[in-house]
């Protein structure tokens, strides 16, 4: 008789696993095949790429399935050896409650390790391959929007096109993907949605590369013409390429994506999280136009030349003297100044003007600037006669080497530089506002991912506690209930349960607004209810 308890836990072990597993397979099949409509209704998905994309979704099915398909299958297990009488049995050859269901306690524990494992490591990583998988896909769903006449929309660039070619990683290149367009117009806004740049071209190619789990996308248009409307010009070269657009790790890596381990080291360094990437590029963009302002006053502090860049005429503009430089604000303005303009031929021409005026702004993800002269006259001997200067020269840039990049630095670094910048050193309170704003609605998004990260740890842990808690409240209730209908157990049961969902799904969203005391017991309510049912049921087991 020594080997029959061991004997009974083992055959009661087995038998639950059985269950518990074949549910959660059907569970998790038609769930996750639930998932792919949507994907295929939008053209992303097509051949392999489905049973592909289910599979993955299995993974992450799991964490709502897994729970329910535990308390199915103990309530069925139990409830038919409790009407089979061998609970009765095992009591009656003096078996304690507590050692009868020392398999389904043991099993509990193992399924609150399986749970952790899949919401904190297993699941993460899923949905980022189903979010990759999509990404991948985006020249399948490119060229839908180019059989359905419509425009293609990708981070601040819109893209039309007439006609779409796909080739598979295209020989003698490191491209994944490449998209050949032709009749192809394609139109940059800035970020409040006005219309920055527009390109048209006759044809052009979208280059797909992953870069280190990264998707990039590089649009290169040829015989393009260009038309800024920050300036007006319109301009027709050989190559045009737009601002490559970075996909991440798919269209958005949520925060349902990121493992346990990931989230601490957003925690600790939130300003490298992908998603924060353009709060960072605003500051990123501001350091360089105080930086440039900076340079700029330096050098008419010492009297020294400043030298301007119009690429898109191939000319450069050199400051070679003022009687006086005023700065306001975000302008300089020059009394009596001397220019001289070279052009790719080297050739030199100076003119001397009343006044000039040198205006800062930002166009094509660059910094500009916008230069008006006041009469401006020819001052070489040489040049014939009624030679005219333009009195505006838009877009003009700094030269490479004195153009502040702040590329190599990284997130965390550029919003230190900007915390650490002197106001006063800037010269422009206008561009010290902004900076100091920018960095307020950094904070403000900051603390809502710190709450989302949170929230998300929260609900993945009162989460993992549902399928233990589900598991013993259905093995309990099948034996105090054993004269119902197994579906019934397990619809009493259920029912806390589906309240359990709710009410974690509600305090997550509660967290993710503010860590307060109400969201911590709103998420952990509903389990409470549950290991509170549990110990109820389990009271009056051992009473009866």
């Amino acid at each position: 008789m020594g080997g029959m308890p061991g004997l009974l836990t083992r055959y009661m072990a087995g038998e639950l696993l059985k269950t518990i597993l074949l549910t959660t397979t059907v569970l998790v099949a038609v769930i996750a095949f639930g998932t792919a409509i949507k994907p295929l209704s939008r053209n992303l998905l097509g051949g392999a790429d489905i049973l592909k994309y289910v599979l993955f979704a299995m993974v992450p099915m799991m964490e709502f399935a897994l729970p329910f398909a535990a308390g199915f299958g103990s309530t069925l297990v139990m409830h038919r050896l409790a009407g089979d009488n061998e609970i009765l049995a095992m009591n009656s050859c003096g078996l304690s409650p507590r050692r009868i269901f020392r398999p389904i306690f043991v099993l509990a524990a193992v399924l609150l390790l399986v749970m952790l494992a899949l919401v904190e490591f297993l699941v993460p990583v899923f949905w980022t391959r189903m979010e990759s998988l999509l990404a991948h896909d985006v020249t399948r769903l490119l060229a839908s929007s180019v059989e359905r006449g419509e425009a293609f929309t990708l981070g601040d660039t819109r893209i039309y096109a007439d006609e779409v070619l796909v080739q598979e990683a295209p020989e003698g290149s490191q491209v994944d993907t490449r998209l050949v367009l032709v009749g192809v117009a394609a139109l940059q806004v800035d970020g409040k949605g006005r219309p920055e740049t527009e390109f048209t071209a006759e044809y052009a190619t979208m280059d797909l590369y992953r870069v280190d789990g990264r998707s990039i996308l590089k649009l290169v248009l040829g015989d393009a013409t260009v038309f800024r409307s920050g300036d007006g010009s319109l301009v027709r070269v050989p190559t045009a390429e737009p601002r490559a657009i970075d996909l991440g790790r798919g269209f958005r890596l949520g925060v349902k994506m990121l493992t346990l381990p990931e989230m601490f080291e957003v925690q600790a360094a939130p300003a490298e999280y992908p998603n924060l990437r353009s709060s960072v590029d605003e500051i990123r963009r501001l350091l360089v136009r105080a930086a440039s302002m900076q340079h700029l006053a330096g050098r008419f502090d010492v009297g020294g030349q400043v030298e301007l860049r119009d690429a898109g005429r191939n000319l450069t503009w050199r400051i070679v003297s003022a009687e006086s430089v005023m700065r306001n604000d975000g302008s300089f303005t020059l009394e009596a100044p001397v220019i001289e303009r070279i052009d790719e031929a080297s050739i030199r021409q100076r003119t001397r003007a009343s006044s000039l005026v040198i205006t800062e702004g930002w166009r094509d993800g660059r910094m500009v600037f916008d230069v008006e002269l006041s009469m401006p006259t020819s001052v070489e001997k040489s040049l014939i006669s009624g030679t005219r200067w333009p009195t505006e020269i838009r877009s003009l840039t700094l030269p490479v080497s004195d153009a502040p990049l702040f590329q190599n630095e990284t997130p965390t670094e550029i919003v230190s530089a900007a915390r650490a910048l002197d106001e006063t050193e800037i010269g422009s309170p206008a561009l010290a506002r902004q900076i100091t704003k920018s960095l307020e609605r950094f904070d403000v998004a900051v603390q809502r991912l710190l709450w989302d990260i949170d929230g998300r740890m929260q609900q993945r842990l009162a989460q993992a506690c549902t399928g233990p808690l589900l598991f013993i409240l259905g093995s309990i209730l099948a034996i105090r209930l054993r004269g119902s209908p197994p579906l019934t157990v397990y619809v009493i049961a259920f029912i806390p349960a589906i309240l359990d969902i709710v009410l974690i799904s509600g305090g997550e969203q509660s967290l993710r607004r503010g860590q307060t005391s109400a969201g911590y017991l709103l998420i952990w309510s509903g389990n409470l209810l549950l290991g509170g049912s549990c110990i109820v049921a389990w009271w009056r087991l051992r009473r009866n």
